[in-house]
């Protein structure tokens, strides 16, 4: 059979990529920050991955899946966020690794354990299965240790071939290791003095300072490359995660289409393989403006799910991923008006459709079909709750039910929905 929905052709990818390596199971990944809460675009993320490999389960059952979510909890933490309690007391472990941050909301062994229980939360309650990996666990454990090795045994390469994406004042001084200081627990402020590719040891001195953020203390010493006590910077991270966890599938966003080619070129030095990418495009506000945290001009996910039913949220995700969509509160409507009228005239027998993978993934109340023209959306119960000034849900359902019996069939769903747009009416 012959697919048009973009979740088979990624799982065409990838089985076709098991078939020339004789592999049987497929690893995908996904990455998260742990510097911040999780968010709409974690939660894009892995349900774009989840949905490619349920359409590898229909496609090839017999190849063995799983998804890895990533917490890149090792990474030092630059500036202290606005959001959290005890922001002070964060402030002065500013450049540390972030498991190595105490957690400000003193409920967790370090910041990073705190917003790494956030993110399996998080994804447990919208039914996501993945397996959680730390940077932090995978470094101290050793297994990250061979191909810390490699990436020492091909340094001059690796430095040749990443040093040519940087200025050229930055080249002589540029290392792939970013040591831990022994003294003062920082990983910003550590530059790499010398190597010993036999020992696969580095010296290092702790002397690179951040004004107004952390100052470094000065210690110089040798280190081994092994077991947690040095990380490598991104780029080559990347490369090194998918060398070392074997990863077959990753997503990442438009933004990272450098930083891709050139975790490419690394791994491929090191003896392992870059896996399947996919990139997405990044959401654009309503005025057509990138999505910005700072700015504060995108819908979070608990405005969505105040508002919205999951399963409106999952159609956005699903919908043209490499095409630059609008969100906003205000389009929230006509988005989750297209997903109903999809579903309405979804009769349940081809696969080759937005509809099963959405409901796969979509928990408890969905949408479903509506037989006839008569199709009752968002807009519709919204401009009815204006039309009537009413903030009675049993009132706004009373109304609808006389205008289409048939949502008696589904009237958690629908109820859930006069919720949401009451909701949206009164705030």
């Amino acid at each position: 059979m012959k697919y048009s929905q973009w979740p088979f052709i990624e799982a065409q990818r990838i089985a076709e990529r098991c078939k020339r390596r004789e592999k049987t199971e497929v690893i995908a990944q996904t990455g998260y920050g742990p510097s911040g809460l999780p968010h709409i675009g974690t939660f894009g993320e892995v349900a774009r991955t989840s949905f490619v490999l349920q359409a590898l389960k229909v496609i090839a059952p017999e190849i063995k899946r799983s998804l890895i979510a990533f917490s890149d909890d090792m990474d030092g933490l630059r500036e202290a966020p606005t959001n959290i309690p005890n922001r002070e007391m964060v402030i002065k472990h500013l450049g540390k690794p972030l498991t190595s941050i105490p957690d400000p909301f003193g409920e967790e062994k370090s910041f990073a354990h705190y917003m790494n229980r956030k993110l399996r939360e998080f994804l447990d309650s919208f039914g996501f299965q993945y397996d959680f990996a730390s940077s932090t666990d995978k470094y101290a454990s050793g297994e990250f240790n061979q191909g810390l090795k490699r990436v020492m045994n091909h340094y001059d390469k690796i430095k040749e071939t990443f040093t040519k994406t940087i200025s050229e004042d930055k080249r002589e001084a540029w290392s792939p290791f970013f040591p831990i200081c022994e003294k003062c627990g920082k990983i910003y402020s550590t530059r790499v003095t010398g190597i010993d590719t036999e020992a696969s040891a580095v010296t290092y001195i702790c002397d690179v300072s951040a004004e107004g953020k952390y100052e470094a203390c000065g210690h110089e010493a040798t280190t081994t490359i092994f077991d947690g006590k040095l990380k490598v910077g991104w780029k080559v991270d990347w490369a090194l995660r998918w060398f070392s966890l074997g990863i077959d599938y990753e997503m990442h966003g438009e933004d990272l289409i450098e930083s891709a080619k050139l975790s490419k070129k690394i791994v491929k030095i090191i003896g392992g393989r870059a896996p399947e990418l996919f990139k997405y495009e990044l959401f654009l506000d309503e005025e057509g403006r990138k999505i910005s945290k700072k700015i504060g001009n995108g819908v979070s996910i608990d405005q969505w799910l105040s508002y919205g039913p999951v399963d409106s949220l999952l159609y956005f995700m699903y919908v043209k991923p490499q095409q630059a969509k609008k969100m906003g509160l205000a389009l929230l409507p006509k988005i989750i008006d297209q997903y109903i009228d999809l579903v309405a005239k979804f009769d349940g027998t081809h696969v080759d459709s937005p509809v099963p993978f959405i409901m796969r993934l979509s928990k408890g109340a969905r949408a479903g079909a509506i037989s006839g023209e008569k199709i009752v959306n968002y807009s519709m119960i919204y401009d009815l709750i204006v039309a009537l000034n009413e903030t009675d849900a049993g009132i706004v359902r009373e109304y609808l039910i006389k205008y289409q019996p048939q949502i008696k069939n589904n009237i958690e769903y629908y109820n859930e929905l006069i919720n949401n747009a009451l909701k949206y009416y009164r705030e």
